[in-house]
């Protein structure tokens, strides 16, 4: 009997522990994001550790990424202009990173700015905090960001459950309003 078996071979690195990563259109290039923690390969220019990287398959390179607040278990998905929106996460670890703050909350943009990529952080907020948050792009391209928790604390605790949904408009900009969805009450935790 003969068996064609494939192997794996690694190539490169992600520079970062990867929780997220996310094809950007159309560079191909790979973004990886994960949350304030002191073991990533890559540092940033201010010698903080980088918690996000994009990768570049035809070339093999990393580029270390610096983001604003706490990315740790945000939810994320694209607009239509191709930029990849992040929301929600985790409390600021000031202890570790002082230059990295509140997440719970955020909104992040990802796109190409003058040729390179970066994170935008221009202040934008969710109508609440949001920690494991799902987003989904709608096809009028509006962002449906449902559920999670609102302090990342024990999740059978039904005062730490946000069973609410809210929408993000094209440009991925929070109406300010969240909405009681039943399903969310009912089946929780998040």
């Amino acid at each position: 009997m003969d068996i064609n078996c494939s192997y794996f071979e690694v190539v490169a690195s992600s520079g970062v522990p990867a929780m997220h990563a996310a094809v950007i259109p159309p560079s191909g290039q790979v973004l990886f994001l994960d949350k304030v923690e002191d073991y990533s390969e890559l540092r940033l220019p201010n010698n903080h550790y980088a918690y996000s990287s994009l990768y570049d398959p035809e070339t093999h390179s990393l580029t270390p990424l610096a983001v604003v607040t706490n990315p740790f278990c945000c939810g994320g998905s694209f607009l239509g202009d191709g930029r990849l929106v992040t929301v929600g996460g985790n409390a600021p670890l000031l202890w570790l990173d002082p230059t990295v703050q509140n997440g719970f909350d955020a909104i992040r943009y990802l796109g190409n700015h003058n040729g390179s990529y970066c994170w935008k952080e221009p202040g934008n907020k969710l109508a609440s905090n949001r920690w494991y948050a799902s987003a989904q792009t709608l096809a009028d391209g509006r962002m449906f960001v449902a559920a999670g928790s609102l302090n990342g604390l024990d999740p059978s605790n039904f005062s730490n459950n946000n069973p609410t949904f809210e929408m993000l408009d094209q440009n991925g900009v929070s109406n300010g309003e969240n909405t009681l969805i039943d399903i969310l009450v009912d089946t929780m935790p998040y």
